[in-house]
């Protein structure tokens, strides 16, 4: 005869040693983990901060004087080039995380903002490199994982 219907349901415990698939974020340590998990948000974060400066840049374009139209067409490449940033940093691509690269270490040179903002985006990007790519590992995934593991503290 079959199972009882009425009875609980039967869940595997997962261990240390029996998680599920071949994920390589259960074979992380936990404190590897948390810190891919921020680096992740710090990828997230440039992205969002970038977004300000492609609006920055827009009002400074459209609101330049007769004096200033010079620089019209430099900040237009530059607004371009940072949507195509955006774009390849949402994505998580691998061209994205090499043009973040180029924005952060630019933005270096913009004291002092700008200069805390290149470092924190020059950690994720060189410290994170599975976060783009073909082959990368979500962010979803990551926190996911990283909620589960949290509350066990493995």
């Amino acid at each position: 005869m079959s199972e009882n219907p009425y009875s609980a349901p039967k869940t595997e415990v997962l261990t240390e040693n029996n998680y599920e698939g071949d994920n390589p974020l259960y074979k992380m340590d936990f404190k590897a983990l948390q810190k891919l998990y921020y680096r992740s948000h710090n990828v997230s974060s440039i992205a969002g901060l970038m977004v300000l400066g492609v609006i920055l840049i827009a009002f400074l374009t459209f609101k330049a004087t007769d004096q200033d139209m010079h620089l019209n067409p430099f900040l237009l490449v530059l607004m371009v080039f940072y949507i195509v940033t955006i774009v390849g940093l949402i994505l998580r691509s691998a061209w994205g995380r090499i043009l973040g690269i180029i924005v952060c270490i630019l933005s270096l040179f913009n004291l002092p903002l700008g200069t805390i903002i290149g470092i924190m985006g020059l950690f994720a990007f060189f410290k994170a490199p599975e976060l783009f790519g073909d082959d990368r590992i979500t962010h979803k995934d990551i926190k996911a994982v990283w909620k589960e593991r949290k509350k066990t503290k493995t």
